[in-house]
C-alpha cells in the first residue's frame, strides 16, 4: 500500500473505532478495530475486527453491517475522491498468533 492509502486506512480504522466505542451494546463484549485494507483504486475497505468472548462475533459484525451508511457518511467528511465499500471480517491473524504464542507457555 502506498503512503496515501496508508493514511487514508488509519483514519477509517479511528472513525470506526470511534464509532464503535461509543454506539455498540456493552453485552457484545470487548471489541477492537484491527486494521483497515483498501483496494488500489479505494473502492472497497476491508474492516478487521477482534472481538472478547469470542462467540460474539456475529453480533459485532451484524452491529458493522447494520451501521454501514452511518460509518461511510463519516468517512465522507475526510473529503476523500471514492468513499470506499466497507466490508468487515472478524481478525482470524489474531486466533492464530495466540494459538502459537500459547503453546509455548
Amino acid at each position: 500500500m502506498g503512503r496515501k492509502q496508508n493514511r487514508i486506512s488509519e483514519q477509517i480504522k479511528e472513525i470506526v473505532a470511534n464509532f464503535v466505542v461509543e454506539n455498540i451494546p456493552t453485552q457484545y463484549g470487548i471489541v477492537s478495530i484491527t486494521r483497515v485494507l483498501i483496494t488500489k483504486d479505494g473502492s472497497r475497505a476491508k474492516v478487521y475486527f477482534g472481538v472478547l468472548p469470542e462467540e460474539n462475533s456475529k453480533k459485532v459484525k451484524a452491529f458493522l453491517e447494520e451501521n454501514k451508511s452511518e460509518l461511510r457518511s463519516r468517512i465522507r467528511k475526510l473529503k476523500i475522491k471514492v468513499i470506499p465499500e466497507l466490508d468487515f471480517e472478524e481478525d482470524r491473524e489474531l486466533r492464530v498468533m495466540e494459538k502459537i504464542w500459547g503453546k509455548n507457555e
